[in-house]
């Protein structure tokens, strides 16, 4: 059975100028999120530095990180959603809308996304195939949100993948979502550090004071620090 979904987007959309969060409200998302004491020095720094790069904000959710493992075997995922390379592709002026086709049954399902630009003649058509981007279980079984909507999550991979290739300057090295991130996945670090060991109880906050944060971005640090207590 075919399923045909069709996306357009909105003609002459104005969009504010992407700024790139500072340093200082980068450390202090990984500080709330506890993640300042489990990361090592060059870790916080390839956070930081690939979140100005593609000013990505992850108050709004445009990024997080997953630090894995120790030793050799230490990897830091660094995470982005798949309705940013949407976002990020309109901003571009050139999309033209985009739609799906998902064909067949798991394990043979597949989807093919067409992707339409205002400055190419010919539409940009990917297919991705069920059994090469399923994510599974250490026993071998299809983990669970891949067994209970396997064509909602292979549209999501064909975005990300798809944009990917159809904005190359603009979309090309941006994190992966975490739905093509296989368990183990990451960027490993060229530098061995051990994480940084607290020597006084962490204290709440203290960067936070005198940031102009947004107020999207407080009502985030105050949901987080109720969480705490």
């Amino acid at each position: 059975m075919e399923h045909r979904q069709q996306v357009t987007v909105a003609e002459n959309k104005t969009f504010p100028q992407l700024v790139p969060p500072t340093k200082e409200k980068l450390l202090l998302y990984l500080e709330i999120n506890g993640l300042s004491r489990i990361m090592t020095p060059h870790e916080k720094d390839y956070f930081v530095e690939t979140a100005q790069a593609y000013c990505l904000n992850p108050f709004k959710r445009e990024i997080h990180c997953v630090p894995r493992g120790t030793g050799d075997k230490r990897v830091i995922a660094l995470i982005t959603g798949y309705d940013v390379y949407i976002k990020r592709a309109e901003r571009t002026g050139k999309l033209d809308g985009y739609g799906f086709v998902t064909e067949g049954k798991s394990p043979a399902l597949k989807t093919i996304i067409t992707i339409y630009r205002k400055d190419w003649s010919h539409p940009f058509e990917y297919e991705v195939n069920f059994d090469e981007v399923v994510q599974r279980n250490r026993d071998g079984s299809i983990s669970y949100m891949w067994a209970k909507m396997p064509k909602f999550m292979l549209r999501k991979v064909a975005i990300a993948q798809g944009f990917r290739l159809c904005f190359p300057d603009e979309l090309g090295g941006m994190p992966y979502t975490a739905d093509e991130l296989a368990e183990g996945m990451g960027i490993p670090n060229a530098v061995v550090e051990e994480p940084e060991t607290p020597t006084t109880k962490p204290q709440s906050s203290p960067v936070a004071k005198g940031l102009d944060l947004t107020e999207e971005e407080k009502h985030d640090l105050i949901n987080v620090k109720r969480k705490k207590h």
